[in-house]
């Protein structure tokens, strides 16, 4: 009977860098879970959420409609209107009780009166009590960049190029 001798055996240093390795990525899994990087965030809303004008009417105006998925809840979002030239911007930031719901509309128009033009922001149906409200009064013709965000996840839900006409 002969012994042959094997020669297939691991090499002692490929064994100590799988071990190094295997040690790294335990700590690195650790740290993450410690120092809470592996999440936190608030889910954004899945929601669907056009702008669009109105050629129709008689003043001019911008329509911001929720046309399914997830409620926003007051206080969770923020609207942005801003003049596609960059200037001009209007924030309109939700408070409490101004839920955004299927079907709702958010409608932004240009309300004349024997004085001057003003714009007013009307959530359908209600009065949205909003703050930080500067909404410089709408032109035809021009192009406004449209963005609402929920704030929670910093998650923008839209962001487009509007034409009031």
């Amino acid at each position: 009977m002969r012994f042959v001798k094997s020669e297939e055996a691991v090499s002692p240093v490929i064994g100590v860098i799988l071990m190094v390795a295997i040690t790294v990525i335990l700590a690195a899994v650790i740290a993450a879970f410690v120092f809470n990087m592996g999440g936190g965030a608030e889910k954004a809303p899945t929601s669907s959420i056009t702008a669009a004008n109105n050629p129709d009417t008689p003043t001019y105006d911008l329509k911001i409609n929720h046309k399914g998925g997830d409620t926003l809840k007051g206080g969770d979002w923020k609207l942005s209107v801003v003049r596609a030239d960059g200037t001009a911007p209007a924030f309109v930031n939700s408070v409490s009780g101004n839920d955004l719901g299927v079907g709702m509309q958010i409608k932004i128009e240009n309300v004349t009166s024997t004085l001057c033009v003003t714009t007013t922001c009307v959530l359908t149906n209600q009065s949205l009590n909003v703050t930080d409200v500067n909404i410089p009064a709408l032109n035809s013709g021009t192009k406004y960049d449209i963005k609402l965000v929920h704030i929670p996840s910093s998650a923008m839900l839209i962001d487009t190029v509007v034409e009031v006409r």
